[in-house]
């Protein structure tokens, strides 16, 4: 199989799942009215590949549709602080006209993640990512399950599904349920038959 044919792609992946309620306990409804009640600042809490990017990516999504701006902010691994023109960003007197989304949060260290909070107070609502609770409210814990995966792979690749369905459990145990780690998983067992 050659790459471009994977159906396990990040940017496939990306395009064809969004945050689903019915495989989740919670609606739009719900997480929209948490969100005021939390004055429009709360963290999407779960562990690794537990959706917490995907539905950040659904309800930017939603807020466009709505015409709110919002600036996006996406930290790792690899990238543990923001640059330059990200803080800039944060001090521009227009950050108070939009949402602010850090997609995880707890990458940030001590210092960055106090002027972080700092300067996002003046921001029209703040929406957070990360594995913890922290000060924030949480307006959703993503607790993924072997369910979830499996509406996933047959999304994604209902013709291998059949194939790849008996390795789930292993897979699931030795990834310790981090869906994403587990499709690709998936895509090196397609590529090897």
């Amino acid at each position: 199989m050659q790459a471009h044919e994977n159906p396990f792609a990040t940017d496939r992946v990306e395009r064809l799942l969004s945050f689903r309620p019915v495989w989740s306990t919670i609606t739009w409804e719900q997480l929209d009215q948490a969100w005021q009640q939390a004055g429009f600042r709360g963290a999407i809490t779960g562990r690794h590949g537990a959706g917490k990017t995907t539905l950040i990516s659904s309800w930017k999504h939603r807020l466009a549709e709505r015409g709110t701006d919002y600036l996006e902010l996406f930290l790792n691994r690899e990238a543990k602080s923001l640059s330059e023109a990200e803080w800039e960003s944060l001090e521009d007197p227009s950050i108070a006209q939009k949402i602010v989304i850090l997609d995880g949060d707890e990458q940030l260290g001590y210092f960055d993640r106090r002027r972080f909070y700092r300067l996002t107070q003046q921001a029209k609502g703040l929406i957070v990512t990360r594995h913890r609770q922290n000060h924030l409210s949480t307006l959703a814990h993503l607790d993924p399950s072997i369910d979830i995966l499996k509406q996933c792979v047959k999304e994604l690749a209902p013709q291998h599904y059949p194939a790849l369905e008996p390795h789930f459990q292993a897979w699931w145990k030795s990834k310790k349920g981090n869906i994403r780690e587990i499709l690709l998983e998936c895509y090196d067992a397609i590529a090897a038959r």
